[in-house]
């Protein structure tokens, strides 16, 4: 037997149900069988001066953060094993993963930190970039590919980073 409060509760959830499904539907469940939901006018949201310059940094500080996870991981395989010549490529990845990360978190919230980070960020993404490109004349013979994706990564927020700053 059933309390007032689970029937209730129960007949709460079928309307919201009811509900959700006509949203889904893309029709109003209270506008009768099968009338069209009529669309919320939303008004026209301005766009901040530099909101593209954001997005691209956003955009590109994200791609350089899965490319210098892998490669730090790829570097630290290679140091184990011990070719030392993945030193410094581990290193300057630390550090731009550093900075990307917290480039990432202020251009994500709008900071005006951002573009006072964006060119220490920039240097950062400059010299990690140099020393991926290392490795480069193994790149053609499928090896240390992590570096190359790193490389192009460090070269598209680097460029971002400093249109952000000027």
């Amino acid at each position: 037997m059933m309390t007032a409060r689970r029937v209730f509760l129960h007949r709460m959830g079928v309307a919201l149900g009811t509900v959700t499904a006509a949203a889904f539907a893309g029709r109003s469940a209270f506008a009768g069988q099968g009338a069209p939901a009529k669309p919320m006018a939303m008004p026209a949201a301005k766009v901040p001066a530099g909101a593209g310059l954001l997005a691209e940094v956003r955009r590109t500080t994200g791609d350089c953060v899965r490319a210098g996870e892998a490669c730090i991981a790829h570097s630290a395989k290679e140091l184990a094993a011990g070719n030392k010549l993945m030193a410094k490529c581990n290193a300057s990845s630390h550090d731009m993963l550093a900075l990307v990360r917290a480039m990432l978190t202020l251009s994500s919230a709008d900071s005006p930190l951002a573009r006072r980070l964006a060119p220490l960020c920039a240097d950062a993404c400059r010299d990690c970039a140099q020393a991926c490109l290392e490795h480069k004349e193994h790149w053609d013979h499928g090896m240390h590919l992590e570096c190359r994706a790193c490389y192009e990564s460090c070269v598209a927020t680097e460029k971002a980073c400093r249109a952000l700053a000027a």
